[in-house]
């Protein structure tokens, strides 16, 4: 038994340390790959003395990570499926390295390769295909009551292109989302027949005040309505979508693009976003 403890602590150290990486430092899944994979291997290192099957040592450090992982973030993102093999493989060549150096160097080159035409080529589309969903539904009538104190009804804004966009000031994915928005919305500032709403879905404790200060706070030219009781987040059937949730309507007023959630490492969402706009522009 033992024998089974130290790799089974290691695991357990790295998972928190994972685990407090995403929830206070960053969730930027190019960075978490990268940090990981370093992680896991150090972890293997640790454990190249003992006594237990190379095999046995990497199971027991990444067991409780790997289980979260799966759980947590495959069952929402299934397209991220080979950081498990990465973050075992790297641990596996750490507990090899001690026996095995030249072997496991060359290895650990090749699984750096791999590892940076996940972060720069395929993690941003994976993100992109996962969070992003076309869709072709006529929007049912609803008013934004805006921030200044008008109210906005949706059917004024025919023949526009909308951009909708729920928003939490708590919310950390929708404050970076709203740095690319901003970008997206400077593509089209000769463009009047494109428009932009950040709308706050009344969600975790929001409340107008805070809306309010958070716009004094930062300067962007957007719209800006406060969606009391949720009403048109609920209306629009977003319910169960958390935020931020973008949606993107045509000038017949029919939803054509819904992206929700928001990661750093979606390195195509200005461009995307930008290029889908022009298409139903």
């Amino acid at each position: 038994m033992k024998k089974h403890l130290k790799p089974l602590l290691t695991g357990v150290a790295i998972t928190l340390i994972m685990a407090l990486v995403m929830l206070k430092i960053t969730m930027n899944f190019q960075i978490l790959l990268l940090f990981g994979a370093v992680v896991f291997f150090a972890g293997g290192r640790i454990n190249s003395n003992n006594k237990n099957h190379y095999l046995i040592i990497t199971i027991l450090i990444t067991v409780f990570y790997l289980a979260l992982f799966i759980f947590i973030v495959l069952k929402e993102i299934p397209e991220l499926w080979y950081f498990v093999l990465i973050y075992f493989a790297a641990t596996l060549l750490g507990t090899l390295y001690k026996d095995y150096k030249s072997k496991a160097t060359f290895s650990l080159l090749t699984l750096s390769i791999i590892m940076m035409f996940l972060v720069i080529k395929i993690i941003p589309n994976a993100l992109e295909n996962s969070l992003t969903k076309t869709r072709f539904d006529p929007i049912p009538q609803f008013s934004i009551p805006h921030m200044s104190g008008k109210v906005i009804h949706s059917e004024s804004l025919k023949g526009k292109v909308v951009i909708l966009d729920f928003f939490g000031t708590w919310c950390k994915p929708c404050i970076q989302e709203l740095k690319e928005l901003d970008k997206v919305k400077m593509a089209f500032k000769e463009s009047d027949d494109v428009v932009f709403y950040i709308i706050n879905a009344d969600l975790g404790g929001d409340t107008p005040e805070k809306f309010k200060g958070f716009i004094e706070k930062n300067n962007y030219n957007f719209q800006f309505g406060y969606d009391h009781d949720s009403k048109i987040y609920k209306l629009l059937g977003l319910q169960q979508s958390g935020l931020p949730a973008l949606l993107i309507i045509d000038k017949d007023q029919n939803i054509r693009l819904q992206h929700i959630g928001y990661n750093a490492a979606e390195t195509n969402f200005t461009k995307s976003m930008i290029e889908f706009i022009n298409t139903i522009k």
